[in-house]
């Protein structure tokens, strides 16, 4: 198997922080801090289903457009996030990152969250591919 061979599944996180769409942009962004992480995904309440992510960035950008003191990171989030499927080959998830500008792609099966990939997880596959050949 070659690093051209690598699915999502190879790729991904699978010890995924989230939250769910109430939770105040504040409290997610300290999470984010303390966690040292670049973005969260926003999953239902009843049905864990991804309806969103929201990054640092988005934090960022917002506080110069308004307060949000108060604000649900249901207001910030994007919605509806470009997802793949875990049989994603490498080749689509880095077109889809590139072309979209994202640096992290929720990764879904069943309708159900099961991975976050980002360029981070990318690099240590690929890393770890090259590694056991040599």
């Amino acid at each position: 198997m070659s690093v051209s061979d690598l699915k999502a599944r190879d790729l991904m996180l699978i010890d995924i922080v989230y939250v769910r769409p109430d939770e105040k942009v504040a409290a997610v962004d300290l999470l984010m801090v303390r966690k040292s992480l670049g973005g969260v995904p926003i999953l239902e309440y009843k049905t864990d289903k991804l309806v969103g992510i929201v990054t640092q960035r988005d934090i960022m950008l917002s506080r110069f457009r308004t307060s949000i003191a108060g604000m649900s990171v249901s207001n910030l989030m994007t919605k509806n996030p470009i997802t793949v499927a875990p049989n994603a080959s490498i080749k689509e998830i880095l077109n889809l990152m590139l072309s979209h500008h994202i640096e992290r792609l929720p990764v879904i099966d069943n309708d159900k969250l099961i991975g976050i990939i980002e360029p981070e997880s990318i690099l240590y596959a690929v890393h770890k591919k090259i590694s056991s050949k040599e």
